[in-house]
């Protein structure tokens, strides 16, 4: 986490390109509502501009359940076998009908987003956005011209706000955005981040919420942030779960919960790297304690340690067991109460336990003493071979300790 953003109580926030993914952004707004962190301004790319928009008109609830009932049929209009292609399901179809579908799309020009424009013409009133106390401004590119455009609110013109944000969010696959003349497509082909809409603004908190891809200008413009020492913070998804393209509403629904989750562990609330813990305490060492003297000399063994009788569990544990776990973890240069925490998140990641909830350290031990065994070859392998005896001793260790608390 950022230092600065720590007790940061407003942000301006940049919203990246990313597609179906852009319920993540809602997740993160959600958890930055709870921490009672105020938005001054949104800038936003493709679907990032939506969302944006979604910020500064101001109905969380409307844009969560816009987001968490999203359904193919809600942004465009496509066939079933293009439904399958665009969820990555290309490989379903024979070739034939893939190729009739690529042919088909082509012909077309691209894939119709009807449904979106209706949507977004009529569920977010322009005025409220114009009006709002949260700034707004939004990227596009005109393949007209070959010019990219940065427009902040007041420079779009009166009555075009949506047609501006359907053109940012004019992705590659679909039908081109006429404006004035103009073909515009996303602007994400020029700046997927525009972190410099923010900078240039003046703000002094910046959040970026990348769920996509970085482009050169982005780089560039990171680069030049650093020299001039402006402060920001950056948050994006521990994990993709679908394509851009994506509607179903189980992956829309992870991304969410994803985005809320992720930010919480951004402002210190939650802790671990892969998973998300409710504190950092070490409850290995809190059951280890529990065990009586011949159980602990089990437990050791199961390490491959012989345990020096004369020392007290706290002692065993700090001078023996946590070194080993070090060692076992490949945990060189972390912190002592980091070690158990990544031994908690290995074993949890390769025995394929829920990822997406808050856990305390415990309830996410029990989760790994209570799964059955991994999925897969590789993590069977790991299992079998690399952490067999490391399970096998927090097994021991939580089985004999438990009913003593």
């Amino acid at each position: 986490m950022s230092a600065f953003l720590a007790a940061a109580t407003s942000v301006a926030l940049v919203l990246s390109g990313g597609g179906a993914r852009g319920a993540y952004q809602i997740g993160v707004w959600k958890a930055l509502r709870e921490l009672n962190i105020d938005i001054v301004a949104v800038y936003g790319t493709s679907v990032g501009a939506i969302n944006g928009a979604l910020i500064a008109y101001g109905d969380y609830d409307f844009a969560e359940k816009a987001w968490l009932e999203v359904e193919f049929e809600d942004v465009m209009n496509v066939p079933e076998e293009m439904k399958k292609v665009l969820s990555g399901g290309i490989f379903e179809l024979n070739i034939f009908k893939a190729f009739e579908v690529a042919k088909d799309l082509i012909e077309s020009g691209g894939i119709d987003i009807t449904p979106l424009r209706e949507k977004m013409k009529t569920l977010l009133p322009e005025e409220k956005i114009r009006n709002s106390k949260v700034h707004y401004g939004l990227v596009t590119y005109s393949i007209s011209d070959l010019k990219p455009y940065m427009l902040y609110i007041e420079e779009i013109p009166e009555g075009m706000l949506a047609d501006y944000i359907l053109s940012s969010a004019n992705f590659p696959l679909f039908k081109r955005e006429e404006i004035a003349g103009k073909l515009f497509i996303d602007g994400g082909i020029y700046s997927n981040v525009p972190v410099r809409m923010a900078v240039e603004r003046g703000w002094e908190n910046i959040l970026v919420v990348d769920i996509g891809t970085i482009g050169l200008t982005d780089i560039l413009d990171y680069l030049r942030i650093f020299r001039e020492r402006s402060r920001i913070g950056y948050i994006r998804p521990r994990e993709h779960f679908g394509n851009v393209l994506n509607f179903d509403r189980e992956v829309v629904k992870k991304y969410f919960i994803e985005g809320y989750l992720d930010t919480l562990a951004y402002f210190g609330k939650l802790y671990g790297e892969q998973y998300y813990l409710s504190s950092d305490e070490d409850v290995l060492k809190q059951l280890y304690v529990k065990l009586d003297a011949k159980e602990r000399d089990i437990a050791g063994f199961l390490l491959g340690l012989k345990l020096p009788g004369e020392l007290s569990a706290e002692q065993q544990y700090e001078s023996f067991i946590l070194p080993r776990l070090r060692l076992e973890t490949l945990s060189f240069f972390d912190e002592p109460k980091k070690v158990p925490i990544k031994l908690l998140e290995t074993l949890a990641r390769l025995l394929n336990v829920e990822r997406l909830k808050i856990y305390t350290p415990l309830e996410l031990f029990e989760a790994i003493v209570h799964s059955t065994e991994p999925e897969g070859l590789f993590n069977k392998l790991a299992i079998q071979i690399r952490y067999r005896k490391l399970l096998d001793f927090m097994i021991f260790v939580y089985k004999n300790a438990i009913r003593k608390m």
